[in-house]
């Protein structure tokens, strides 16, 4: 059961990386937003080929985790995550494009393994950025700047069921796989044939539980729609952050700082 129990810590340490009282934690949730979105937008814009011209694009993420006081160790854990995707995605790169692009110390490059590199890293720096949004701004206050930004009630409503039936999900597999542990004889995980009904005593448990869970959030007000929650106004480290975060990405994708920098050394 410990396993487990730990993978639904895992899932909501972020959030109690949120309630940090750092500057970064301040910060507008807005704001925050905007410039995560603006930055994966740069990001994600740049040609297959540049992978030269991503070296800026790690001021952010490294800035963000030292000012925010986040574990570098577990945002990049988390990002790579990821990378089985990209490599699933970007190794057909690897057999189609075999134009040789460039030589370093005699090794030739194709365009195919550039482009794969250049794939995983624009990958692994978008993941990183929605990854510190999360670890900077509670769940809370996202869901709010969503509604905010008359995003449909459905799909806010929809990200907050999936984040919160998530943990119910896990408690109610920690004690069954608890129950099943005590009654197997010293077996671990049950087998392929006891496989399905487990699964679905599964769902039916964490159903029940999640029903019972939102006719208390009911009781308490959480049916009421539109609620307006208290929404403070922007300050000067707000307008400062925004101007400098979404500055600096749009500066970094219109020019190419990599190809000046190393000009002016040569």
């Amino acid at each position: 059961m410990s396993d487990i129990r730990s993978k639904l810590n895992a899932i909501y340490s972020m959030e109690q990386l949120a309630a940090k009282n750092t500057g970064i934690h301040r910060l507008h949730p807005d704001v925050k937003i905007i410039v995560t979105l603006v930055y994966i937008v740069c990001v994600a814009s740049l040609g297959r080929y540049d992978l030269a011209r991503l070296a800026p694009f790690l001021f952010y993420p490294v800035l963000m985790i030292t000012a925010a006081e986040l574990p570098p160790a577990m945002i990049l854990r988390r990002a790579l995550a990821a990378l089985p995707f990209c490599l699933f995605a970007g190794v057909s790169n690897l057999i189609f494009d075999k134009k040789i692009l460039l030589r370093i110390a005699g090794v030739p490059v194709s365009g195919g393994f550039l482009s794969l590199l250049t794939l995983t890293a624009r990958s692994l720096l978008c993941v990183s950025a929605v990854l510190i949004l999360a670890g900077v701004t509670p769940f809370s206050l996202l869901s709010d700047s969503l509604r905010r930004a008359h995003v449909p009630e459905i799909m806010v409503s929809l990200l907050e069921m999936v984040y919160r039936f998530t943990a119910v999900l896990i408690g109610e597999a920690a004690s069954m796989v608890t129950a099943f542990r005590l009654r197997a004889n010293g077996r671990q995980w049950p087998d392929l044939r006891e496989f399905i009904p487990f699964t679905g005593q599964l769902f039916l448990r964490s159903s029940d539980r999640a029903e019972r869970i939102y006719q208390a959030m009911q009781c308490r007000g959480g049916h009421l729609q539109g609620v307006q929650r208290m929404r403070r106004p922007l300050n000067r480290a707000d307008f400062l952050f925004l101007l400098a975060g979404c500055g600096s990405a749009v500066l970094f994708r219109l020019f190419d700082i990599t190809q000046r920098i190393g000009a002016l050394f040569i």
